[in-house]
């Protein structure tokens, strides 16, 4: 039991450095002044939460967007700290891991296509990538609030916040359902008790 929180401690440990890294490699779009940008920074947090559950994906998701806060903060309303930072990334885990159960049970089936799992996946992110746009919009209402005009403030914020998540969550799906099935496959080089793989 030790070694199993071991290893998934680990693997969201990874998961917020290879999302860190993913955030580097960030295109940023011109339209969005503000911020925003095109990445598969959702990929490892996605990742971890179908291979360890709700909890991990929470985890690394919340870690990864406090550390992201503190490398990259855009702030203008008190509410961004929380809610364009922390609770975006734990939102959009928790979301995906709510689905590790099913993933699980339908990518380790014997001789089973991969159909199934794949659209569980599938899913998975497109519910936790949601809840982090819905996020993203609250946030947004509070802050275009004074800088919208005469528009409505939730179309703006709409817009605004899906002009570049829409593109990071079709990039992320894209790249999950490639690299799912190889680490499904996987086998691991070493285990405990017998020193091999």
């Amino acid at each position: 039991m030790r070694d199993k929180r071991i290893v998934v401690l680990v693997e969201v440990a990874l998961a917020i450095a290879l999302a860190a890294v993913l955030n580097m490699l960030q295109a940023r779009l011109p339209i969005n002044i503000a911020g925003g940008s095109v990445s598969l920074t959702m990929l490892p947090i996605a990742v971890v939460a179908l291979r360890r559950g709700a909890l991990p994906g929470f985890a690394s998701g919340f870690i990864f967007g406090s550390l992201d806060l503190l490398f990259e903060p855009f702030i203008v309303h008190w509410i961004q700290v929380f809610m364009d930072y922390p609770f975006p990334y734990a939102f959009m885990g928790l979301g995906t891991g709510l689905f590790s159960s099913l993933y699980q049970r339908t990518a380790q089936r014997k001789n089973a296509h991969l159909l199934p799992a794949s659209l569980t996946a599938a899913v998975a992110i497109a519910v936790g990538g949601s809840l982090r746009l819905i996020t993203h919009i609250i946030s947004g209402v509070v802050f275009f609030s004074e800088y919208a005009g005469g528009e409505n403030v939730w179309i703006y914020s709409i817009v605004y916040n899906a002009s570049y998540l829409v593109p990071s969550l079709v990039g992320t799906l894209i790249v999950a359902l490639i690299l799912l099935p190889i680490l499904a496959a996987a086998k691991p080089v070493w285990t405990r008790t017998t020193g091999r793989g």
